[in-house]
This record gives structure tokens, sequence and C-alpha cells, in this order.
């Protein structure tokens, strides 16, 4: 997970990852808007996988009951790894996950790391 904060001590556990993408909230939610990649995009699939922990088809149940009661709208969905970064970039307090090993720009900073 990486965010555009000026903070660059802000560290989040797993259970605050998937609040945070699954309520768009977590403590520090007025500093944090999460960023997705697009259904059917792998690194989307692995994120949901180890740290959701929720089959794509749950999620977007989840996302289509909250927009029809009118609660909460999904995060917002880049195309590409490279639109999500470049979106993380230019906005203060977004934050998304991308591969590890995947080269960040150096005004982004790690939030979390899955191992």
């Amino acid at each position: 997970m990486v965010a555009n904060v000026s903070d660059s001590s802000i560290a989040l556990s797993k259970a605050e990852v998937r609040t945070l993408f699954m309520n768009n909230s977590t403590s520090d939610s007025s500093l944090l808007q999460p960023v997705s990649l697009v259904p059917g995009h792998r690194a989307r699939s692995i994120f949901n996988a180890k740290v959701i922990a929720l089959p794509e088809s749950r999620i977007q149940s989840y996302w289509a009951q909250m927009r029809f009661s009118g609660r909460m709208a999904a995060p917002k969905e880049m195309d590409s790894l490279q639109a999500m970064l470049q979106y993380i970039g230019e906005n203060e307090g977004a934050v998304g996950y991308v591969p590890a090993g995947t080269e960040l720009p150096s005004h982004l900073t790690v939030v979390y790391a899955s191992l």
C-alpha cells in the first residue's frame, strides 16, 4: 500500500487497510482516500484475496448494496497501475495497492506491506 501523505510515519495494519477499502474509512479517514484497480486486474485479485479476504463477486455485491442504499460509494477505480500511481501522486491523501517490487516515485510513502 502506498499513499501520498505528508506524514511518512503513517503505518496501517491489515485490518485498517481492509476497513479503509471496504468502508472508505480508518481512524485517519479524513486523511486517506482509497483508490483501486478495475475488476479483473491481477493486482486487484491478489489484493482482494490476501487483504480483503473476499472474492470479487462478494465485493461487487457489497458495493452495489451500499450504492443502492445511498450509504457509500466504492473506491475510485483506475484502469492501470501507472494511472493509479499517477493519481496517487497528484492527490494528497490518496492510497492504493501496488505489487511488491514496483518502482515508486520518491514522494509516495509505503503505509502497509503484505508478507
